[in-house]
């Protein structure tokens, strides 16, 4: 028997309420697994850029490094440089200081300047216009002078003269 007019209907399991939260569930678990999938990814790439920038400052610290070393040895270069072109400069200026002191009757055959002293080789008048005019100037200028004449045919004398130890400098000639 039937107490009702109507059929009875099946009723769904899952009503429009429950489908829609099932729907929202589903599409939050897909947007979280979505999320995360990419953060791990991103976290991938940025570990691996990580090892790459470790290894390229690496490098940089590497080629800073030899920078480094180079213009320290191009500064030893330069302070080299400055010291030869100081050396050449006072040595030009020694030997005109030089040239100039010698007289014009006395002629210089030979002049070695070296760090101890000034060894001269020419040829003079006499032995008193050498001293008078060649000698004085030395003695100023050296604390020992050696002067040795040799006679020549014409009765003019070749000489050689030693002079050490040079006041400017305050080196010390052994005796």
């Amino acid at each position: 028997m039937s107490y009702s007019f109507i059929r009875p209907k099946r009723k769904p399991r899952l009503d429009s309420e429950s489908r829609m939260v099932m729907l929202f569930l589903v599409v939050t678990l897909l947007l979280i697994f979505g999320f995360t999938t990419y953060i791990l990814l991103k976290k991938r790439s940025m570990q691996s850029e990580i090892v790459s920038l470790q290894a390229q400052t690496e490098t940089f610290h590497t080629q800073s490094r030899e920078y480094r070393e180079k213009i320290a040895r191009i500064e030893r270069l330069v302070q080299k440089y400055d010291t030869i072109a100081t050396n050449n400069t006072l040595m030009k200026e020694s030997i005109e200081n030089l040239f100039d002191l010698v007289p014009d009757q006395i002629t210089l055959t030979k002049a070695i300047l070296d760090k101890n002293g000034l060894v001269l080789y020419g040829v003079t008048p006499s032995k008193d216009v050498y001293n008078y005019l060649l000698l004085a100037p030395l003695k100023s200028v050296f604390q020992r002078n050696v002067t040795t004449f040799y006679p020549l045919e014409n009765g003019w004398w070749r000489f050689v003269s030693v002079n050490e130890g040079s006041i400017e400098t305050g080196s010390e000639v052994p005796e």
